[in-house]
């Protein structure tokens, strides 16, 4: 009877790690290649935007509350503060607002692809990314665009803009373009500084309040700015930056390279760590205070470090990485790669949640999970075992 009872409590003793363990991520299956996603910055609830034109919501319980279709193919996708309002652009050119609930507000269009969207803190304004820059309010009006002017690529034609960044504060703007302009602009559209690049800017991004401005592309060198402008700290990369993320504080940027490498820098100052993921790393972030580093390879690696660099884990996602996101304190995490969209909760290794569904077929009421069958299955096998020793 010992050795019965001592076979029965060890696995019975599984089934918490099965059933009971509270899944740290979610995923869904959009049904086309993920191009872009967002995350509200309390991390409540993701959007992901798809090849095929979906825009679809992802809640962190693993609930999808809904989904809405564009024109074209959904190149970026953007979320103000915690959710009022969630932007999508497209290759056709269109800009489409819509509520957080999935209310469409407005559809506008630009000239061009939407290469990149982003929300001033407040909602009220939403910077584009086309052919030109362009402002709208929250309301659909369009309150300026500007042209990129020929830069040190000159001979690209034509110009457009490639990485598009508000301060949280919503009262700078700043820009980079295919042929090494960078912009450095107020809310209403005035240029503050010009600076340039010896190629195509590939990222862009400006801390809360406007006091730092980071810019990295093709020709591997990362330059950071102060709002005045000026000459810029310049430090070489070794190879094309392609994304790029500084902090809310301003105190970090993090970079991906053509390398594989996931570098992160204090700005003004010296390259604080490295780390290598084994392919190109087109996709970045850094927490509002530095406290969490996330990045996707072209491999279909996510990775996640702390601040100092040292790792948290890491994920196979299946399929190359597009974009990832991180919530304002890095306690959430949203990714694309594939056809999958993810939200994970950043302080646990991935335990999954799910068995894979369509975005569309997705229902909490009815959408079975691998923990509940696992446990259901090792309850089953500790009846069985017992039975049998019990006859012997």
């Amino acid at each position: 009877m010992k050795r019965i009872a001592l076979i029965i409590a060890l696995i019975v003793a599984m089934v918490p790690a099965a059933a009971g363990a509270e899944a740290s991520y979610h995923g869904v299956s959009t049904g086309s290649i993920v191009n872009d996603v967002a995350i509200t910055i309390d991390g409540r609830y993701m959007v992901a935007g798809t090849s095929s034109g979906g825009i679809v919501c992802l809640h962190r319980d693993g609930t999808v509350p809904w989904n809405a279709s564009a024109p074209a193919a959904v190149t970026a996708v953007a979320v103000a503060g915690s959710g009022d309002y969630v932007a999508a652009g497209t290759m056709g050119g269109d800009v489409l607002l819509f509520d957080g609930n999935g209310g469409r507000y407005w559809t506008k269009s630009v000239t061009g692809p939407v290469r990149d969207l982003d929300f001033a803190g407040d909602g009220r304004s939403l910077a584009v990314a086309g052919d030109r820059i362009v402002l709208f309010t929250n309301l659909g009006n369009e309150e300026w665009n500007r042209a990129v002017q020929p830069g040190t690529r000159s001979g690209e034609t034509p110009p457009h803009v490639t990485s598009v960044a508000f301060n949280r504060d919503g009262n700078y703007i700043v820009a980079g373009s295919n042929n090494g302009v960078i912009l450095f602009m107020n809310r209403e559209g005035n240029l503050i500084w010009e600076g340039l690049a010896r190629g195509a800017v590939t990222a862009v991004d400006a801390s809360r309040d406007g006091s730092v401005v980071a810019a990295g592309g093709r020709d591997r060198v990362l330059q950071v700015y102060g709002r005045a402008g000026a000459l810029p700290w310049a430090l070489p990369t070794g190879a094309p930056i392609l994304a790029l993320a500084l902090s809310g504080d301003g105190r970090f940027v993090v970079i991906g390279k053509e390398s594989g490498d996931v570098e992160c820098y204090r700005p003004n100052d010296a390259l604080l760590w490295t780390n290598r993921t084994g392919s190109n790393v087109p996709a970045v972030d850094v927490s509002r205070r530095g406290e969490v580093v996330a990045a996707g390879n072209a491999g279909g690696t996510m990775c996640l470090w702390n601040g100092n660099g040292d790792a948290r884990w890491s994920f196979d996602a299946g399929a190359p990485v597009a974009a990832v996101a991180l919530s304002d304190n890095g306690d959430y995490l949203a990714a694309g790669a594939g056809e999958q969209a993810f939200i994970f909760r950043t302080a646990d290794v991935p335990v999954p949640a799910v068995t894979e569904v369509r975005w569309e077929d997705a229902t909490p009421a009815t959408t079975p999970t691998q923990a509940a069958g696992a446990g259901a299955l090792i309850g089953l096998l500790a009846v069985t075992v017992a039975g049998r020793l019990l006859r012997r």
